[in-house]
């Protein structure tokens, strides 16, 4: 029986299941079950005869009881002959076939040593039987890559149906024991094509299958231009080099492998078809189209309407008229606050409506996401995430939202510019007030100011004694508050009971305070705020791109424009996409005629009047204005004095 001879612990798995393959092309009928039927064409033997009959007799007897599968018989018999007959020309076939017995005994070491000096043998055919099992019997004694440096030459030579199988299966369980999947597919693609018998090129199928399944995206380019079009595995690598090119936005590389599919008559199913009309289409560049991945249901759908109504604003959506030749137009994508769906929307926007450039998303998640696809499908996006590491994605990605960054380097720059020096965090214990607080700290030593130290309160906190008492032990002139507004309401009166009243250092306080220098970010800033509890801010600055109650120039003509259209106030958020609109539009009005050039205008400094502060891109893709600051006056908001 098989298992009785086979070493599996050097063959592997795949090798025991050709074994019984491999014992019939060596001419070993197994004792259960027997070979296949013989191909039609019989196996070729070297033309080495005898003139000795009892010679030709004693070799007779020796193949026939390896033909009946009594290998040990068969070894004491061709030991026998080779004993007997020293000198006759069959000495050659004896050690062949003695090897082959060794071999399929197990006997690897043996076998080798049977082989080898066969290889210089005067009959060529001989010569390349033996070093073919040699071969063989390095591979199964560990020396796969040996193995395939001594089968590489015969490949295409071997003139027995079933040396050719064992050949090309020997190549490919050498490659597949190396790790070298792609070479193991050319190996029993190869057989597959060969006049090898039909078990065998029905098992190479199957490992085919198997093995095309498992491959990489560079092992399916690398056999895709290599393998025969005509062979079993290249349709099938071809359809999977087709689906990976398009996963790693190689569009190019898809329309390139779809028309080669085409030209074959390889049949895609409806997905492949999809990938590689999309592809086709991604190959053009509608200038007019610009496409928006926001946040439309679920976490964060408020935010994200908004912004969906400021680039409606911004293209005259829904328009008033039938739209003329040229009119930009808008497709939506709604992310959920998902990042696999934004990845996805970028798809169906550059693939299905072939977009010159995306705004969105704005969850930092969804737009990291959203931001890697768009880099791989080359389109620009314009992300209002204030996430300002997004940009790493790539050169085609934008940041417009202000980040945390942006709002301490503009706060602490007015206080210093105002005479604060020494700094302090009044802040909740929670992510927020800590990347707040992390962020001021950070630009206030970078620019030369002081930093003090923080007070933390609970996130739930309505009353502030104790965090006051221990605010009392730090001399500080400027404060920063980085908490929500409804907090800020509480701490504003908190703080002015407590003697720090809201005013630049040397401002006038009542007696007994001392003016302080209040900071308060964008999460800090509402209505509401401005309606109750003013009197205890003024002369507080805000670190804000689109605060409530913009009265000036071109904020307040998109302030009002945006109320009338929808019944309520812009935010930062509508603001920001309005912007990205008119940015996209501008950098096409400059002269871009592709997605590149677009995005090479943005950052090259091209400055367009905005609703927000940014009023473009440096170099680095991000806002060349971060954000503004804002100082409560009892008239309302008002930026600064120069």
């Amino acid at each position: 029986m098989v298992a009785a001879v086979a070493r599996t612990d050097v063959l592997g798995a795949l090798e025991v299941s050709w074994r019984a393959a491999w014992l019939c092309a060596v001419g070993v009928v197994l004792v259960m079950g027997g070979c296949p039927p013989r191909s039609s064409k019989e196996r070729t033997l070297p033309a080495v005869t005898s003139d000795d009959p009892a010679a030709e007799a004693s070799l007779r007897q020796a193949q026939e009881a390896a033909d009946a599968g009594d290998l040990d018989a068969a070894e004491d018999r061709y030991r026998a002959f080779l004993r007997d007959f020293p000198d006759d020309p069959l000495v050659a076939l004896a050690h062949l076939g003695l090897g082959r017995v060794l071999l399929a005994k197990g006997a690897i070491a043996q076998a080798r040593a049977e082989f080898a000096p066969l290889g210089e043998h005067p009959d060529p055919a001989l010569a390349e039987r033996a070093r073919l099992y040699e071969a063989v019997a390095m591979h199964l004694g560990g020396e796969s890559a040996q193995a395939i440096e001594r089968l590489r030459p015969l490949a295409g030579r071997t003139a027995d149906p079933d040396d050719t199988a064992l050949l090309y299966q020997t190549l490919g369980a050498a490659a597949e024991r190396l790790g070298q999947r792609a070479e193991a597919v050319a190996a029993y693609d190869a057989l597959v094509r060969s006049e090898a018998p039909a078990e065998a090129k029905t098992e190479a199928r199957t490992r085919l299958d198997e093995l095309v399944r498992a491959l990489d995206a560079d092992e399916l380019d690398g056999l895709f231009d290599r393998l025969p079009r005509d062979g079993h595995a290249w349709p099938e690598v071809g359809r999977r080099a087709l689906r990976e090119a398009f996963a790693r936005g190689d569009l190019a590389r898809v329309r390139s492998v779809a028309a080669a599919l085409e030209a074959q008559d390889v049949p895609l199913d409806r997905d492949l078809q999809s990938i590689a009309l999309r592809a086709e289409r991604t190959g053009r560049t509608d200038l007019g189209a610009i496409g928006a991945i926001l946040p439309l249901t679920g976490r964060g759908q408020e935010v994200g309407r908004l912004a969906l109504q400021g680039l409606m604003l911004a293209a005259g959506l829904p328009p008033e008229a039938p739209p003329g030749p040229g009119t930009p137009r808008i497709f939506f994508r709604d992310s959920r606050g998902e990042a696999a769906r934004a990845a996805r929307a970028v798809d169906d926007l550059v693939t299905l409506h072939q977009v010159v450039a995306i705004v969105g998303p704005v969850d930092a998640r969804a737009a990291r996401a959203a931001a890697h696809r768009a880099q791989e499908l080359g389109v620009p996006i314009l992300t209002l995430s204030p996430e300002r590491s997004v940009v790493d994605e790539g050169e085609l990605v934008f940041r417009l939202f202000p980040s945390p960054q942006d709002e301490a380097e503009a706060l602490v720059a007015y206080a210093l510019a105002r005479g604060a020096h020494r700094f302090a965090a009044f802040r909740p214990d929670h992510g927020y007030g800590a990347t707040m607080t992390g962020a001021v700290q950070q630009a206030v030593q970078r620019r030369g100011g002081e930093w003090v130290g923080e007070v933390r309160y609970s996130p739930e906190a309505t009353s502030f004694g104790e965090p006051l008492q221990a605010l009392a032990g730090l001399r500080f002139d400027a404060l920063l508050i980085p908490d929500h507004a409804r907090r800020v309401a509480l701490i504003a009166p908190a703080l002015a009971a407590a003697g720090y009243w809201s005013g630049a250092p040397g401002a006038q306080a009542p007696a007994g305070a001392r003016p302080v220098q209040l900071l308060v970010p964008s999460v800090g800033l509402d209505e509401a705020l401005l309606r109750t509890t003013s009197r205890y801010l003024q002369g507080a600055a805000f670190a804000h791109a689109f605060p409530p109650g913009s009265v000036e120039g071109l904020r307040r003509e998109f302030a009002d424009a945006f109320a009338e259209r929808f019944r309520r106030s812009p935010d930062a958020y509508a603001a920001s996409a309005f912007d990205a609109f008119h940015l996209v539009r501008a950098a096409v009005a400059a002269g871009a005629r592709s997605r590149e050039e677009v995005a090479q205008r943005l950052a090259s400094g091209l400055e367009v009047d905005t609703v927000g502060p940014s009023r473009g891109f440096d170099a680095h893709r991000q806002p060349l204005h971060g954000t503004r600051v804002w100082v409560l006056e009892a008239s309302g908001l008002r930026p600064p004095p120069p």
